[in-house]
């Protein structure tokens, strides 16, 4: 059966947080558990504010070690591991976080000394893009760190270089790729697992009626639609008595979600799917709009938000063209767009130049994330 999944922004400014924005944290909820992306300052508060139940958050991956994305994180661990018993999370488990090298040191570091417990066991897995990152010190240990964290040193014999990163969750994987950006900074691809298909039951019923009898007689059904439970249980064919097959549903292909970090280029991804994903989360930090002085030319602004590592909707939408992306969700703005209904004709320039690159029909898969705003994630054709 399809879980539901829904993304929330906790967070969609850059560098500095606002009144109307804070920094950088998406919650990707998949049946009710939380994977965090990036945790910048007050994303404590920010879930407080929210419908989410901090206590939900399982995984953490941090997308680079910039401190709008991730200056959060020790605060945030504190907190949540506080609430496991009231949502009936088991304190036993333990949090993973992901993320680039020095993300382990550096929290290590926070927590100690500052004097902080958890209340919860937690332990970094670290992207590595070389041997020469690797962490041994494993001296000084905070209290609540588990040792266990994996090292991932990107693969240097592929011709597509990208990280498959160890225990996510039944059926799920995540890949990730270094993408380019002022520091190093991670993409990541998140795979549901395969959906069993759907039976059609108008064109199977009939067949059956014509076999109730000897269904009945030879398998013992009371009710010989009893099959259809049995035939999408096994995922096998079913001959009937009278020689008729009945085919299983064909699996649906779980749905795809590509999160980035701060990037000016993260084709990087593309060598990673094998078909359109269903979202892409791109930053789109700087825009041409009416703000600017009069005069001012896009190839200005590009300029300006290459120079720092950044993109502009223009180059966020490039992408998941080439990506065949479903749905593009942009976020990562910078301070000067509002995210309230003040600076909702700003926004809706931005959102425009993105759909004017992907086509004027796309204009409904085109979104400018504000802060505490939800995407559900719909399976296509459910």
């Amino acid at each position: 059966m399809a879980v539901p999944i829904d993304i929330t922004f906790l967070g969609t400014g850059s560098a500095q947080p606002s009144a109307t924005r804070n920094h950088q944290a998406i919650a990707f909820r998949a049946n009710g558990d939380i994977w965090l992306f990036d945790a910048g300052e007050a994303t404590q508060h920010q879930l407080q504010k929210s419908a989410l139940k901090m206590g939900r958050v399982t995984k953490i991956f941090i997308t680079h070690m910039h401190g709008d994305h991730c200056f959060g994180l020790a605060p945030l661990l504190c907190s949540m591991t506080e609430n496991m018993n009231a949502n009936r999370v088991d304190n036993d488990s333990i949090v993973d976080v992901y993320g680039p090298s020095p993300l382990r040191r550096w929290l290590r570091t926070t927590l100690l000394s500052t004097y902080s417990r958890l209340g919860r066991k937690y332990r970094v897995h670290e992207l590595l893009l070389d041997e020469s990152e690797r962490d041994n010190d494993t001296s000084s240990l905070h209290p609540d760190e588990d040792p266990n964290g994996k090292d991932i040193v990107l693969p240097k014999t592929s011709g597509d270089a990208y990280y498959r990163l160890p225990e996510i969750a039944d059926g799920w994987s995540v890949l990730a790729a270094p993408i380019k950006h002022s520091i190093p900074s991670l993409g990541f691809l998140i795979q549901e697992p395969d959906l069993p298909g759907k039976l059609d039951q108008a064109a199977l019923t009939p067949l059956i009626h014509r076999n109730a009898e000897a269904l009945r007689q030879e398998r013992g059904f009371k009710n010989p639609l009893q099959i259809l439970g049995e035939l999408k249980k096994s995922s096998e064919p079913i001959q009937l008595p009278d020689g008729t097959i009945l085919h299983p549903p064909e699996t649906r292909q779980g749905r795809q979600i590509v999160i980035l970090g701060d990037t000016c280029d993260a084709t990087s991804m593309l060598p990673l799917l094998n078909r359109p994903p269903d979202v892409l989360i791109h930053e789109a930090t700087n825009a041409l709009t009416s703000l600017d002085p009069q005069g001012t030319t896009y190839e200005e602004v590009l300029e300006r938000t290459l120079s720092h590592g950044h993109s502009t909707p223009q180059m966020a939408a490039t992408l998941a063209r080439d990506m065949g992306a479903k749905t593009l969700l942009m976020t990562h703005f910078s301070v000067r767009y509002k995210g309230n209904e003040e600076g909702f004709e700003v926004m809706e320039e931005i959102r425009k130049q993105a759909v004017h690159v992907l086509g004027e029909d796309r204009d409904s898969d085109v979104h400018c994330a504000r802060d505490f705003w939800s995407f559900d994630v719909k399976i296509k054709g459910a």
